[in-house]
């Protein structure tokens, strides 16, 4: 990968001044967003070296922040041959919506119960632009704007281990359901969001539960060529 193929990053203000986490954390947040934005595609390689360059620090930072993006799967590497942004299969992608799912159920008796009126505006805001950027067909909105529908419970949850085993396997749904608009029933998807906010409106974690088992529906065929 050339320098040129590598300006989806941009380096911060005085680098070499950043203390080392600050510098991987964001390193590891324009990568992911690059990822999420379709400035990089699954597949495409990624350079520790040029990335080092690009942004005027060592390569420490750089193979510490990939290596935290291998963890959640976003990032694939094979040693001594290539490190690529993942590409997630219908399986891949089928098994993350089901861990998923059981970890989102386990969220909910602990947040719906104490929604605030704030959360559920910028929520129905999110569903508003799910519905928007479905219409016109973007599939890459519409997986933002799904990914940050769910997010906004996930970050009520005062259980930092839920909340990073909610968000690391999120990822790989959103670059896998990127590929697979078809087979997503996505009618099913905002209806689970609408039941949702009232859900979260009412504090009904009942309803909560319900509107997640919508979600437990949804099927990706592992199979693409079915």
């Amino acid at each position: 990968m050339s320098e040129a193929d590598n300006q989806y990053l941009v380096p911060g203000e005085d680098s070499e001044s950043f203390a080392g986490s600050r510098v991987v954390n964001t390193i590891f947040d324009q990568i992911l967003a690059a990822v999420h934005d379709g400035r990089l595609q699954p597949g495409e390689r990624i350079s520790d070296v040029v990335l080092a360059q690009q942004l005027g620090v060592s390569r420490t930072p750089i193979r510490e922040a990939l290596q935290r993006l291998r963890e959640i799967g976003v990032i694939e590497a094979s040693a001594s041959r290539f490190t690529r942004v993942a590409i997630v299969s219908p399986q891949q992608t089928a098994d993350a919506m089901v861990v998923w799912v059981a970890l989102y159920t386990a969220l909910v008796p602990e947040v719906i119960p104490i929604v605030p009126a704030d959360v559920v505006s910028a929520m129905n805001e999110d569903h508003e632009r799910f519905l928007a950027n479905l219409a016109a067909q973007d599939m890459q909105k519409v997986a933002a704007a799904n990914a940050e529908f769910f997010n906004h419970l996930v970050t009520l949850s005062s259980n930092p281990l839920l909340q990073k085993g909610i968000t690391s396997v999120v990822h790989q749904i959103r670059l896998g359901s990127l590929h697979l608009p078809e087979r997503i029933d996505l009618r099913a998807l905002s209806e689970s969001q609408a039941l949702l906010i009232a859900a979260a409106r009412d504090h009904d974690t009942a309803a909560a539960r319900g509107a997640l088992r919508m979600l437990g529906l949804i099927n990706v065929p592992t199979d693409p060529l079915d």
